[in-house]
């Protein structure tokens, strides 16, 4: 029995040790600090939770049970319901709405299967940091896969620049967050810049467009109605579309394809 209470005590020594060589590679990655060690160790606590958490979701996935793997985030230190009231940026006032839905012909054909990055058409991954920007960043990946499909042209575009020149559009700034629709009627009636000239900050200031700088303009946007089949369509033929989802299974979501549960 003592053999077994001591080896029980060396595993459980060695998980220790383990969580806390990953806890200060997660801080140093993340650049991390706390207030004080109290709230230190309170998320370090946190950040335990989740890796079982982690840990349990990637056997189910080994197994074939999931359709995607977890793994350390930035937000491996927060609860749950802390990553929701994260996410829980609405705005305040509803846009304006002109966009006409989108009708496909019945008989459009549609290919099987169609990856954009494959076409240069999806640019590199953003960060959005801690700013209710979503929706900025989900409008200049639509602009940038047509401007890539119709123009070949592929330059990232300025997200920086809806969060500080839309608010007339209806658009709000980092706690209020935004919708693509009144992005898009903004780029209507301004054009946007590139992210280069008017890079991130992840932050509201003053709007410093330069309409000299910029170099994409739409004529107009269309939507595409709450149907499986017709979003089908519309990745099929159109390219890349702007969308918003529920983000609430993102917090520790590290690959594969999220479905199921809480997915909409």
């Amino acid at each position: 029995m003592k053999f077994l209470a001591i080896f029980a005590t060396v595993l459980f020594a060695a998980a220790a040790s383990t969580n806390e060589d990953q806890w200060i590679a997660f801080k140093q990655t993340h650049g991390k600090t706390y207030k004080s060690l109290l709230e230190e160790r309170t998320r370090f606590g946190i950040f335990q939770s989740n890796l079982m958490k982690i840990k349990e979701h990637n056997a189910r996935y080994d197994k074939g049970e999931e359709t995607y793997f977890l793994g350390v985030t930035r937000f491996a230190d927060l609860t749950h319901g802390e990553f929701k009231d994260f996410l829980r940026r609405q705005i305040k006032n509803k846009p304006r709405l002109h966009a006409t839905p989108t009708v496909f012909p019945e008989d459009l054909e549609v290919p099987d299967s169609i990856d954009w990055t494959e076409k240069g058409a999806v640019l590199d991954i953003k960060d959005q940091e801690d700013c209710g920007s979503c929706w900025a960043f989900s409008a200049t990946g639509a602009l940038e896969g047509q401007n890539a499909i119709l123009n070949n042209v592929r330059i990232p575009l300025s997200e920086q620049q809806l969060l500080d020149c839309s608010g007339s559009y209806g658009n709000g700034d980092c706690d209020e967050g935004g919708i693509m629709s009144a992005a898009f009627e903004y780029v209507r009636d301004y054009g946007i810049e590139a992210e280069e000239s008017y890079p991130y900050k992840s932050i509201e200031t003053v709007c410093q467009y330069d309409a000299s700088k910029t170099i994409l303009k739409i004529k107009g946007y269309k939507n595409v109605t709450a149907s499986e089949e017709e979003l089908r369509k519309a990745v099929g033929t159109i390219g890349p579309i702007s969308i918003a989802m529920n983000a609430d299974p993102l917090q520790l979501y590290f690959g594969g394809i999220l479905s199921g549960r809480g997915c909409t």
